[in-house]
């Protein structure tokens, strides 16, 4: 029986793999209904009539694009300080936390490696079902 689950609350990735009391990020992919939306708040199209035909001007506010997609994908954090001082997951914590090429670096290698893994997951997942549903075992 295939069981899946529609929430996406987020993998734990810990700054110390063998000492989780030292703190981690709790991170989720960016889902594609996620991104739509972003992309709906952050989007302005205008169109304009140039040389006898009507061209889209798309026009993107990438800072609140970045900070609606660091918002989503960081899921929350423990014993995460910036300048000295234990600071809790917000909004705009991670906003000022994501200007801080270190923790920038730890993040997109976390994403990175939960992508692949999910990655990994899906293809594994699809074999399987192809593999059932013809009756062969490869």
């Amino acid at each position: 029986m295939l069981d899946l689950n529609s929430e996406n609350t987020g993998t734990w990735f810990y700054f110390d793999p063998d000492n989780h009391d030292v703190g981690g990020v709790c991170l989720r992919e960016l889902s594609t209904e996620e991104n739509a939306r972003i992309e709906r708040l952050t989007v302005t199209v205008k169109r304009k009539f140039k040389r006898g035909a009507w061209i889209e001007d798309k026009t993107t506010d990438e800072k609140r694009a970045a900070k609606l997609r660091w918002d989503f994908c960081i899921v929350d954090w423990k014993e995460v300080s910036i300048d000295g001082q234990v600071v809790e997951c917000t909004t705009e914590n991670k906003v000022r936390a994501m200007k801080i090429i270190d923790f920038v670096k730890i993040i997109v290698d976390d994403l990175e490696e939960l992508t692949e893994t999910n990655k990994t997951l899906e293809e594994a997942r699809v074999k399987n079902s192809e593999t059932s549903s013809n009756g062969n075992a490869e």
